[in-house]
């Protein structure tokens, strides 16, 4: 009986293995190239306007030349290792403003930012959140990040009041180092709304609609990095060494900035 009810227990999703997604069974046996939710977040087919995943026939042999493929690897190769350990969590909300919020224990919201954001901004000079016991509207400023010449203005995603802060977690986030530890929390909130009534917040395959968006946004400017064969990318990848995790120092500064440009629109 135990051995039956193993067999019928669906697998993990390849991109739950990989720490890409938080949980979500796989139901097509590791078939992989015949699904749509791989071949998006692989930088394949975007999702349709419904939010449903788009099967498209793959590209034939011929129209990729083994110069195209090798750039592809090189691209895919440094994203890998970029976006290591963050996670898209199905069950949590994320904001424009690039706030995921968890309302498991609502009306206490934990928030915190997005993983894939913090890499991209890498490394970060200062991170400043609200402080305690403050009444946040929503979408009003709430705190910001500065990196550079950049200052990304922190909205909040819901109205509440801060309950607790988690300082420590903000110090770590000041280095690389603290990105092993995962999509830590930032602040907790008591809310003044029903999460599910915020207008503009990313459930599900929206949020997965959006992922790929930025993840296409930030893979087509490491395409044009490594065909410019800028190091980081198109050098330090294929000799083996380590890849260069500023990616201004990989995509130039003007090409960065029309990066942060597409991801924050809003940033000074």
């Amino acid at each position: 009986m135990t051995d039956r009810l193993t067999l019928r227990e669906e697998p993990p999703c390849i991109w739950v293995q990989a720490g890409v997604l938080s949980y979500r069974p796989c139901d097509r046996h590791y078939e992989c190239d015949t699904c749509p939710l791989f071949q998006t977040l692989r930088g394949g087919p975007a999702p349709a306007q419904n939010g449903e995943l788009v099967e498209a026939a793959p590209p034939r042999p011929e129209t990729v030349s083994p110069g195209q493929a090798a750039l592809e690897a090189q691209v895919n190769q440094y994203l890998s290792r970029l976006l290591a350990g963050c996670t898209l969590h199905l069950d949590r909300a994320y904001s424009p403003g690039h706030w995921w919020v968890d309302a498991s224990q609502a009306p206490t919201l934990t928030l915190g930012i997005e993983g894939l954001i913090l890499r991209v901004l890498h490394p970060v000079d200062d991170i400043v959140g609200p402080p305690l016991g403050v009444w946040l509207r929503r979408s009003e400023p709430c705190g910001w990040i500065r990196r550079g010449r950049a200052t990304i203005p922190l909205h909040a995603p819901v109205a509440g009041e801060v309950i607790e802060v988690n300082a420590e977690y903000l110090k770590m986030l000041r280095v690389w180092d603290g990105f092993g530890v995962g999509d830590d929390w930032l602040i907790r909130m008591q809310a003044h709304e029903d999460l599910e009534t915020v207008p503009a917040l990313y459930r599900g395959d929206e949020a997965l609609t959006r992922l790929h968006k930025n993840l296409q946004l930030l893979k087509g400017a490491l395409r044009e990095a490594a065909g410019r064969q800028v190091e980081g990318v198109g050098v330090a990848l294929a000799d083996g060494g380590e890849p260069q995790l500023n990616l201004e120092a990989v995509l130039g500064r003007e090409k960065f900035t029309e990066l942060l440009d597409a991801v924050f629109p809003l940033h000074a």
